[in-house]
């Protein structure tokens, strides 16, 4: 027996309205013709009749309608399109929805109109406006407590010419560690905290040349917090190094690599000078053993190999 086409019709939308989502059928020029009986909750519409035939953009706010009039002429011409944008409710309540377009077709391929569904997201909107309001203030006060730190740092030793290169060291610190802080609460400027971004980050104020420092491949991935810190921390430490004894400071050429084997991530810095390399004073440098002590707490590990004319500094460290 074969179901006559308005039982299917009913059949349709008795199940559509089943979905908790805002469904919606809309024409081929952009008319609404349909929306499932939870989407007028959603959307607060009580009588359908009074928004039916519209065109859909027009239920939008004039911020959003551009979007919605682009993604029905991308699903037109690509078959689907997506977008994220603010709509009240008819009755005036804020909301963000996360919308899908795509085309509804005929078995011979005729394009019948285009089906929407809307996602009530504004939950996740609030929560992720709260973080990074959050995190910009939390930025705010750890850069003015870094700045306040190194003031008091450099006044402390005022008078006290022997204790001035160690406060220098203490202030350089902070400043790496500013950035670090940075990279991680402002991933929406700066982008997710990735090791190549990390290294750039770090390495690229020192350089004054940029044809003395060679990144190669590094491995594609995006760091948790404390692997942002620890390597931000050996990666400031080289710097130093470099500026005072080595390519940096006096001369000469650094190239970076680095892969991920096993879960483990391998970061070579090998570094080639136009001076002789003081490795007695280099191996047991504050920075070296403070490096150590950072990579020892991810159970990570440090090899240093001198050369005549450089060093090869090699860093290992697990949970990748």
């Amino acid at each position: 027996m074969v179901t006559p086409p308005s039982a299917s019709n009913e059949m349709l939308a008795a199940v559509l309205d089943q979905s908790t989502d805002c469904i919606k059928v809309i024409g081929p020029h952009g008319s609404l013709d349909f929306m499932n009986r939870n989407g007028r909750c959603a959307m607060g519409i009580d009588d359908f009749s009074l928004v039916a035939g519209l065109d859909w953009w027009e239920l939008w706010p004039e911020e959003s309608k551009h979007l919605v009039r682009d993604a029905v002429a991308t699903a037109h011409r690509e078959g689907s399109a997506r977008f994220e944008a603010f709509c009240p409710t008819a009755k005036g309540e804020d909301r963000w929805w996360d919308v899908t377009v795509s085309t509804l077709r005929d078995e011979d391929g005729s394009l019948r109109g285009l089906i929407s569904i809307s996602r009530d997201v504004s939950a996740d909107v609030v929560a992720r406006t709260l973080r990074e309001t959050t995190a910009a203030e939390m930025k705010h006060r750890l850069r003015n407590a870094y700045t306040l730190t190194s003031a008091i740092v450099m006044t402390s030793v005022r008078g006290r010419p022997e204790h001035r290169d160690f406060a220098i060291e203490i202030t350089e610190r902070l400043e790496r560690l500013g950035i670090a802080q940075a990279l991680l609460l402002d991933s929406e400027a700066l982008g997710l905290p990735t090791l190549d971004r990390l290294v750039r980050r770090m390495t690229e104020p020192f350089c004054a040349d940029a044809s003395m420092l060679d990144i190669g491949a590094l491995p594609d991935v995006t760091l948790s917090e404390d692997q942002v810190r620890t390597l931000a921390l050996v990666l400031g430490e080289f710097s130093t190094n470099s500026n005072k004894y080595g390519a940096f400071g006096h001369g000469g050429r650094i190239s970076l690599d680095g892969r991920v084997d096993a879960g483990t991530l391998t970061f070579g810095w090998h570094e080639q000078t136009d001076r002789p390399v003081a490795t007695t004073a280099r191996e047991g440098s504050m920075g070296l053993g403070l490096i150590r002590r950072a990579l020892a707490g991810q159970r990570g590990t440090l090899d240093v190999a001198f050369r005549g004319d450089g060093v090869d500094l090699t860093v290992a460290l697990p949970g990748f």
